[in-house]
């Protein structure tokens, strides 16, 4: 059964864009080294909504998941010309019940809070890592819209100060947490 996980970075205030959706205001801490190619290797497939898929092209860094399943959120029409990708219009309870029955590796929602505050709200993400770059937005797009709720049994597995002020933070969701010898280990609950 895949691990369904998020990753993504959002600036100080809690905001991942600007108003216009521009990612650049955090693009400048886009190098620093977070693990980035550990966790994309034990990715087998990605999940998106149809915003961020969208915005990918204007990155200017052509298709970043080569060689992954790619499954993009969305309630228009369309298809994806990108190998491996597909566009999922059957809602987000049936794209779950699909992504669970996956096992050549985890899942990753990538980018777009309103997606993964749903798979929160559905209780299907398991493990959330927040990359908090040291940078003041003032307005944007939220990390989670407002309307979010269902953040329920998060437990912090880990901080970790990286370079340029930024910060990893590691959440399991839905987990026991063991407390053994001062040190805290996630055990996921079956």
């Amino acid at each position: 059964m895949a691990v369904i996980r998020g990753l993504i970075a959002a600036s100080l205030d809690g905001y991942v864009a600007d108003p216009d959706g521009s990612v650049e205001a955090l693009a400048p801490f886009g190098s620093v080294d977070h693990g980035y190619q550990r966790f994309i290797d034990q990715v087998g497939t990605v999940v998106m909504g149809r915003r961020t898929y969208d915005l990918i092209p204007s990155l200017g860094i052509g298709w970043p998941y080569a060689g992954k399943r790619a499954l993009v959120l969305t309630s228009g029409r369309g298809a994806s010309v990108r190998e491996k990708t597909r566009f999922w219009t059957d809602g987000l309870p049936a794209l779950v019940d699909h992504l669970r029955g996956l096992d050549d590796g985890d899942v990753w929602v990538v980018g777009g809070g309103r997606l993964m505050a749903g798979m929160i709200e559905v209780g299907a993400l398991d493990r959330l890592e927040l990359l908090v770059a040291p940078v003041l937005l003032g307005e944007g797009r939220s990390l989670f819209p407002r309307s979010s709720r269902g953040l329920r049994d998060m437990r912090l597995n880990g901080v970790e100060a990286l370079e340029r002020g930024v910060v990893l933070l590691d959440y399991a969701l839905g987990a026991e947490v063991v407390v053994k010898r001062g040190r805290r280990k996630v055990v996921q609950v079956a």
